[in-house]
């Protein structure tokens, strides 16, 4: 039960009630009835039925649009203020719902009373549908901006979208492209090294990333000769790559034009200048075998020095200096020979290998590359999966961080 002149002096305040007569006001209050909702539970559902005034006497009500995440909270109604006024007027489904924002204790009018009330009253009726029409532009306003900006937030999402999209097709496109320069790289590298007469021969290339600047070659040249490369440019990545295929082009190119390793070093660095902008600097270790004499002559342009072990087990760095190639405007080099017995192992290598480091920051250093090359006879293959399996194991879990290159040759006893 209500108190009619609590209630009737309540309805005077209602905007759209006021200019009515004392017995209307006291007309609707006999019809009013008080009710409770708890905090979150709905009054009324958008799309029911009904044509019943809620005037808030105490707590809030949010009328709301939608559900789930479309949910919009179009206003909220607080104490001495009304809602589900609309229902009056259209007999309508309600186009909104009502939830109780917080425990909230409302009076509910029959619409009947208040349309009789209403229409007693014309002056009254006029100005109560020029507030309800404003009331229902500021709700449609509410709802419109809302609206517009999610739709804003959509087309930055789409266009975010579409800008994901593009990275992904650019990525595969990278992906592909450094996938055609690993197999062109894989190419350039002997598939495999046939044995020429007693010698022996087995490499490996280990780029950082999916290609890199390390390469290694051998090369026949006529029947009584072949030559011995390896190679480092500074820098891995593609553009290192790409040099790499450059040099190794270059010095296959003038090392059939003559058996003599320093003019061939010599021509390559001026080519390297003419043809490349910008250029690497390269180190290269380059050797011509005789054949019938088993003497290799060679040049160091700044590489690492290959080791060579006899057939007694000792070891020796092979001496010889020189400059890098393409790193100044001339290049110095060395040539110098020995002769490669039965029984001899060369190890040549890249920087990238020796110098790989552990967890601590230490290389691994030449002294352990000699420890694995003294640890007893074995075929060029199996000495490079030895070298290859003592250098991952030193280095751990530490990423490789440099390309690296391992040519191995031995000659039959």
């Amino acid at each position: 039960m209500t108190d009619t002149k609590a209630t009737a002096a309540l309805l005077k305040t209602i905007p759209f009630l006021r200019g009515l007569s004392s017995a209307a006001y006291t007309t609707l209050a006999r019809r009013t009835r008080e009710l409770s909702f708890k905090a979150g539970k709905p009054v009324f559902r958008e799309g029911a039925q009904g044509t019943t005034l809620y005037i808030v006497k105490d707590g809030e009500v949010d009328i709301v649009k939608g559900s789930g995440k479309d949910e919009v909270t179009l206003v909220t109604r607080g104490a001495g203020e009304f809602f589900g006024e609309m229902g009056i007027l259209e007999g309508a489904k309600r186009s909104a719902a009502a939830r109780a924002r917080s425990d909230v204790t409302l009076l509910e009018v029959p619409g009947d009373v208040v349309m009789k009330a209403l229409l007693k009253h014309p002056r009254v009726l006029l100005e109560t549908t020029r507030l309800l029409s404003g009331n229902l532009r500021r709700s449609d306003a509410t709802l419109i901006g809302r609206l517009t900006k999610k739709n804003a937030e959509l087309r930055r999402a789409y266009k975010a979208l579409q800008e994901a999209q593009a990275e992904i097709i650019e990525k595969k496109r990278l992906e592909r492209e450094l996938e055609l320069a690993r197999e062109l790289q894989d190419s350039l590298l002997p598939r495999e090294t046939p044995p020429i007469d007693e010698f022996r021969f087995a490499g490996r290339s280990r780029p950082a990333e999916a290609v890199g600047g390390d390469f290694y070659d051998v090369i026949p040249i006529g029947p009584n000769f072949f030559s011995l490369l390896i190679a480092s440019v500074v820098g891995t990545g593609l553009f290192a790559a790409i040099f790499m295929a450059l040099t190794r082009a270059l010095v296959v190119s003038e090392g059939q034009r003559q058996l003599s390793p320093k003019p061939v070093a010599e021509r390559v660095h001026q080519l390297l200048l003419q043809l490349a902008k910008p250029t690497l600097p390269v180190s290269m270790f380059y050797a011509v075998v005789d054949v019938r004499s088993r003497t290799m002559t060679y040049v160091n342009a700044g590489h690492a020095a290959p080791l060579l072990r006899d057939g007694d087990g000792r070891i020796e760095a092979l001496p010889g200096e020189g400059t890098l190639l393409a790193a100044a405007p001339r290049v110095g080099v060395e040539e110098r020979s020995v002769v490669l017995k039965p029984g001899h192992t060369l190890v040549m290598f890249t920087e990238g290998l020796s110098q790989t480091q552990n967890v601590s920051g230490a290389h691994y250093g030449v002294d352990r590359l000699k420890a694995v090359l003294s640890s007893g006879a074995a075929s060029p293959q199996a000495l490079i999966d030895r070298i290859v399996a003592d250098v991952d194991a030193y280095r751990g879990k530490t990423a490789q961080s440099s390309d690296q290159a391992i040519l191995v040759t031995s000659v039959s006893a």
